[in-house]
């Protein structure tokens, strides 16, 4: 049997076992549950719109509230404001406190609350401060007119915004936003498969698996074809959690997508793959070296340090993805893949010097492959504790 035939036999292996079982279900579930929740949620409450019960007394509270009410009359869901009139102080904070209200607006002047809110206070205190401003900026101009002016003023954008090189400048602005998205998403992603491959080499270690499948399979081999199955897995999950959420996004209409460029989108799905490669190719290593799950963690820090590395120094090619740093990083094949994503976003990478730093990591990754075959081969078969990477190579059959 040819090396890829074996490789085949592994991967479908891992495809079929880990893909049925209890943990890659629930997990796919929970996933794409925890995704859809997170924008049919909002996009339900946003279309019910905002309201907010306010308790009354005293006088010269209606224009506040009208001024709010105004304020928030441009949007989509505009907020409503329902008021409950109180005739005593005492009457007003028992119900504050009970919650039949959110807040008591007193003679205009002062706003009762049941906690201060953080962060500047809660969002009906916002709105009621700024409502409250416009009515002293009104009190101050004389006529309907003007008032009414005042409201526009504050409720509209006072400026113009015109984009650097017109629709280029919008252009860019809308490709750093996917490369951003793009870049936490594959972030996620990497670290998330990359532990798979973790845990499963070393539970098939810890429960002897691996001995029996050491006698028809070589190390490399065996290392390979891991790779490939738990890669095929993670990237089906992966996408399908995508998938499901543009389409959520897509019929809630939560805010606008922007189109994703071919040649973006096409680096990006290259630059994972490597970055998984990488990763799971350090995991794998790492995973080898211990004999129980507890101690798989503490094996992997190293690589889960760089990458973690790696996506702040990321940050640096949004800021700036010219940069001498953004240059650099892109030839450093473990931070690459969260790199230069962000550069081809921005068109700030020549052809050039994308396909060298890609030729970079490849070589780099057969190297790792080469490495981590070995530390691997020569770690499986040790029982009883953790074994050093120095020792792990040493032993490995050359």
């Amino acid at each position: 049997m040819t090396s890829l035939q074996t490789m085949r036999l592994v991967a479908g292996r891992e495809f079929r076992e880990r893909g049925r079982s209890r943990a890659y279900l629930v997990s796919s579930a929970v996933t794409l549950l925890i995704i859809l929740a997170m924008i049919v949620v909002p996009a339900v409450l946003r279309s019910q719109g905002r309201t907010f019960t306010v308790g009354i007394l005293g006088s010269g509270n209606e224009p506040i509230l009208a001024a709010a009410e105004a304020l928030t009359a441009a949007d989509e869901f505009p907020t409503t404001l329902r008021r409950v009139a109180f005739e005593a102080r005492d009457e007003a904070v028992a119900a504050l406190e009970a919650g039949e209200v959110d807040a008591v607006l007193v003679d205009g002047r002062e706003l009762v609350v049941a906690t201060a809110g953080g962060f500047g206070g809660s969002d009906l205190e916002r709105l009621l401060q700024q409502a409250a401003g416009t009515r002293r900026i009104q009190d101050l101009l004389a006529g309907d007119e003007a008032a009414a002016d005042v409201v526009e003023i504050l409720t509209s954008d006072a400026l113009e915004v015109v984009p650097l090189r017109g629709e280029r400048g919008r252009e860019v602005g809308q490709r750093g936003v996917i490369a951003y998205g793009g870049l936490v998403l594959m972030y996620i992603a990497i670290l998330s498969y990359g532990t798979w491959m973790l845990t499963g080499v070393t539970e098939e270690k810890s429960n002897r698996v691996v001995e029996v499948l050491l006698a028809t399979t070589k190390p490399w081999q065996l290392l390979a074809g891991k790779m490939i199955g738990i890669g095929l897995l993670g990237i089906l999950q992966f996408v399908g959690t995508v998938v499901a959420a543009v389409v959520a996004l897509r019929v809630t209409e939560l805010f606008d997508l922007p189109a994703i460029p071919v040649d973006l989108l096409v680096a990006m799905v290259a630059w994972f793959l490597l970055g998984y490669a990488v990763y799971s190719a350090a995991y794998g290593a790492a995973g080898s070296l211990v004999s129980r799950a507890e101690d798989a963690q503490t094996a992997a820090f190293p690589m889960t340090l760089v990458a973690i590395a790696g996506f702040f120094a990321s940050f640096r090619a949004l800021d700036d993805p010219s940069s001498t740093t953004a240059v650099v990083l892109s030839f450093v094949p473990p931070v690459a893949p969260f790199v230069v994503p962000v550069r081809v976003a921005f068109g700030a990478i020549p052809a050039w010097e994308h396909a060298l730093a890609a030729g970079v990591t490849v070589v780099f990754l057969a190297l790792l492959v080469r490495l981590a075959g070995r530390v691997y081969s020569g770690a499986l078969l040790h029982q009883g504790g953790r074994i050093s990477f120095r020792d792990a190579f040493r032993s490995a059959e050359v």
